[in-house]
């Protein structure tokens, strides 16, 4: 029973409601431009009520009383002077509106509500980009942006409230020739109910195709991206990714036929109500009183049909726009799922101090409950200006640990330590400032080499922080072979002018981050040397070496030079450490670690070539 009231109450927090969410929206709307708001409601509702109330109803009445003598043609084009004049205005006002103001307005609530998602991204822990449903729930939070959702909610509100005002004027109207006629109007009623559940089937619909549609955007992007051009030319992997592609469309084809009947009804039914009973029930009810009973004047029986029609407009406009922000508050509601989506490393009160120890007692850590662990009872402690090699076979768990000490993952069985305090005690920012890491599956973003060094913007103060940076990194010459030096734009994802580096250098240039930046305390290097063959890889050693006096050094590699350079190494196995010690205090030992350097010394004998230059 409990499980069963806890699925419909985490039911009824799914479900959008509508205002909420149209408050919700327009309050983002409200903080980026006010004015444009106001102007933006106030144009949609004048021009609604302007032309439903004004031009087909109070015109069409003037008119015909006219023709029936019931007032002068002086009073007639006075009239018509304010009816055209009214035009004119509202017509001008809505030009303006549509290119100035609108324009401007939009771009500044999109970059709102994109910066918005991008900082509750930023906050989220890295389990979830490795959780497929983080990734539908992201992709149908930003269906607000990307399917101009904000948008319709503020167009379908303004259009609603314009639409219920001149609603009520024509009801005031159709009362005073007969109160029975409301009947006939109530019709559209019950198409803003079908409306309602319409939206409720398409939205589960679209829910269900987002995995499909997710996939298809992965093998689109896929195909397209340099990093797995060669695999895909040279192997037969591009006929499984179309096997995956037509399977994410049969897919859909199925979801769409499970929901196609239902939708048909559903609008076929609309139809009746919106459009079919008005319209007969109206006119018919007017030709009756006109011709039968003849107690239904000419200007009456014109109005009446002129206010029926207007009426079912409004109606079935009020009811389409509700439906609208119904389905489109659906979409305001995944996205304040995701922005209220609390992360689970959180920050602590504690600003960090200078570094003195770092400390792993008896840490075990799997990437979920289900999953074996990965880290077995872990326990080693590093004090301020140690150099310490974490080594092993790929698999025994040495990434896991540079994750965890960077607080990327939060370990639920034992604890880490910093200066002798849980790390959950710290800040996020704070305690992570005093570190630098450079990860194994490091990223060039397509921006410049001096803003991939720096992470950040760069200035003519910071360039030559950069420059330096690249000259430790041992990839200063080719930089400087550039036309545009520090300052080349990497990769051709927005310039086809753009450098693309070899694996090689793109490593150089991203362990290049760590000299240019002065002030962190613990250097977190996870396989910083992947890319590189020996002769490189000696010399990066030796920068880092240089660039890291007096800081401490956390090296992770299945490689073994850096283990020579270290005071201390912690050799994995299966997640666990199995031997310890100096380099010479393990090859003594002649166990584990002795056995992979021999091993990695005598394919090194040899020498390797250099990896050559691409661009």
């Amino acid at each position: 029973m409990k499980k069963t009231g806890k699925i419909k109450k985490d039911k009824q927090k799914e479900e959008a409601h509508i205002f909420r969410n149209t408050f919700f929206m327009l309050k983002c709307a409200f903080k980026c431009a006010p004015v444009s708001l106001v102007l933006i409601y106030l144009a949609y509702i004048l021009e609604n009520v302007y032309y439903s109330v004004v031009f087909n109803v109070m015109f069409l009445e003037t008119a015909m009383s006219i023709i029936e003598g019931n007032g002068t043609w002086e009073e007639f084009a006075t009239k018509i002077t304010i009816i055209i004049a009214g035009k004119l205005a509202v017509d001008l006002f809505a030009y303006i509106d549509m290119y100035t103001i609108r324009t401007k307005f939009e771009i500044k609530v999109e970059s709102y509500i994109n910066n918005l998602i991008f900082e509750k991204a930023q906050q989220v822990e890295l389990g979830c980009y490795e959780a497929p449903d983080f990734f539908d729930n992201y992709n149908r939070a930003t269906w607000v942006v990307d399917k101009g959702g904000f948008k319709r909610i503020i167009e379908g509100s303004a259009w609603t409230i314009g639409s219920l005002i001149s609603f009520i004027f024509i009801i005031v109207y159709l009362v005073k020739i007969d109160p029975f006629l409301l009947l006939l109007v109530a019709c559209p009623a019950v198409l803003m109910v079908l409306r309602v559940v319409e939206n409720k089937v398409t939205f589960e619909k679209e829910k269900e195709m987002t995995p499909y549609e997710r996939q298809k955007e992965y093998i689109r992007r896929t195909v397209l991206l340099k990093d797995f051009a060669k695999d895909i030319k040279t192997t037969d992997i591009f006929d499984v990714l179309k096997i995956r592609f037509k399977s994410a469309i049969d897919e859909n084809i199925k979801i769409i036929r499970k929901y196609g009947w239902k939708l048909v009804f559903i609008n076929v039914a609309g139809d009746i109500f919106g459009n079919v009973l008005p319209v007969i029930g109206g006119l018919g009810y007017g030709s009756y009183r006109l011709i039968y009973s003849q107690n239904l004047e000419i200007s009456e029986f014109s109005v009446l049909v002129s206010a029926i029609m207007t009426s079912k407009n409004k109606l079935n406009n009020f009811a389409r726009y509700f439906a609208m922000q119904q389905k489109h508050c659906l979409w305001v509601q995944n996205l304040r799922n995701f922005l209220n989506y609390e992360p689970k490393i959180t920050d602590g009160a504690l600003e960090a101090d200078d570094f003195r120890s770092l400390e792993f007692r008896n840490v075990t850590f799997s990437y979920g409950e289900d999953k074996p662990p990965v880290l077995k009872n872990v326990s080693f402690k590093i004090n301020r200006g140690e150099s310490i090699a974490v080594v092993g076979h790929n698999g025994a768990g040495k990434t896991t640990l540079s994750k965890l000490i960077m607080r990327l993952y939060d370990v639920k069985d034992g604890e880490i330590l910093y200066n002798g305090r849980n790390i959950k005690e710290y800040s996020l920012s704070s305690y992570r400032k005093k570190f630098c890491s450079v990860f194994q599956d490091y990223k060039i973003f397509a921006m410049t080499v001096a803003e991939n060094v720096l992470v950040k913007e760069t200035d003519g103060e910071n360039i030559h922080i950069a420059e330096r940076a690249l000259e430790m990194g041992g990839v200063a010459d080719k930089i400087n072979s550039l036309e545009k030096k520090a300052n080349t734009l990497l990769t051709r994802e927005f310039d086809n002018n753009g450098v693309l580096l070899s694996g090689g250098q793109a490593q150089k240039v991203s362990i290049s981050k760590l000299f240019a930046n002065d002030d962190f305390e613990v250097a977190v290097l996870d396989e910083p040397s992947s890319a590189l063959d020996p002769v490189a890889e000696s010399k990066m050693y030796d920068s880092i070496m240089e660039g890291t006096r007096d800081k401490t050094v956390i090296y992770i590699s299945h490689r073994l030079s850096s283990a020579t350079r270290s005071d201390n190494i912690l050799v994995f196995e299966k997640g666990e450490i199995i031997e310890r010690g100096s380099h010479s205090q393990l090859m003594e030992k002649n166990g584990a670690y002795a056995e992979m350097f021999t091993l990695q010394a005598s394919g090194y004998k040899d020498g390797e070539e250099s990896e050559p230059d691409y661009e």
